[in-house]
């Protein structure tokens, strides 16, 4: 099996763990719709406050919904000896890594975005900018999943250790938080998708995915030695 088929087997298999019974994926896009049907609530239901708050309430909702499925992105290949096998395997650590990172995002990060749009509406974005703004949170999604997986590699031992990794994680959401909530207020404001916050973002997801997998590899072999 070449390389590629491997990656490409690593992540359809994550895939569909991700969807099947158990797997969790769903549950992070239930955490997403509840967050946000609880919005106008929280911020009143004046459209004019949501459409100011809207898009940054939409980022603290994605990054909260993310750690959901953390818990068990490598713990339950802990408990069944998947991850002996992956050290005894010829693919190279990290990359069996981000395969299982790519896998888990994309479980679980079609169905949160697919109902993005509906929560876009609930928070008064207007209709031209949900697809731009749709487009900022997958990019977003992917980096929070990157350095989340070294939070999820640290307390893979834990059990029931969702309350550390959150803790372990949440510092290191910040900046992308920040400049996820910057860009979207720039697109609200003047519809400027590639904006500065947001090619900050980009690079800030560009170097999680150059460095994340190796820290998330060597976080694992502590666990396994």
């Amino acid at each position: 099996m070449s390389l590629l088929s491997g990656c490409l087997a690593l992540i359809g298999r994550e895939i569909r763990l991700g969807w099947g019974s158990g797997g969790g994926a769903f549950l992070s896009a239930s955490f997403f719709a509840g967050a946000v049907m609880v919005a106008p609530f929280a911020l009143g239901p004046s459209p004019e406050s949501l459409g100011k708050i809207g898009p940054g309430y939409l980022w603290l909702a994605l990054t909260l919904a993310s750690l959901v499925s953390l818990e068990r992105l490598f713990q339950a290949d802990l408990e069944d000896g998947t991850l002996d096998q992956m050290l005894l395997s010829d693919m190279p650590q990290s990359l069996h890594v981000l395969c299982k990172i790519i896998g888990q995002w994309v479980a679980t990060a079609l169905p949160l975005l697919a109902i993005s749009p509906i929560g876009a509406l609930l928070v008064r974005v207007e209709p031209q900018l949900i697809g731009p703004l749709c487009f900022q949170l997958s990019v977003g999604s992917l980096g929070l999943f990157l350095i989340g997986s070294i939070g999820a590699a640290l307390g893979a031992s834990t059990r029931r250790g969702g309350l550390l990794v959150s803790l372990l994680v949440l510092p290191l959401y910040a900046p992308s938080v920040i400049f996820g909530a910057g860009a979207s207020s720039n697109l609200a404001l003047d519809g400027a998708l590639w904006s500065q916050p947001f090619l900050f973002l980009c690079a800030l997801v560009l170097g999680a995915l150059a460095l994340a997998p190796f820290a998330a590899a060597a976080a694992l072999r502590i666990h396994v030695d």
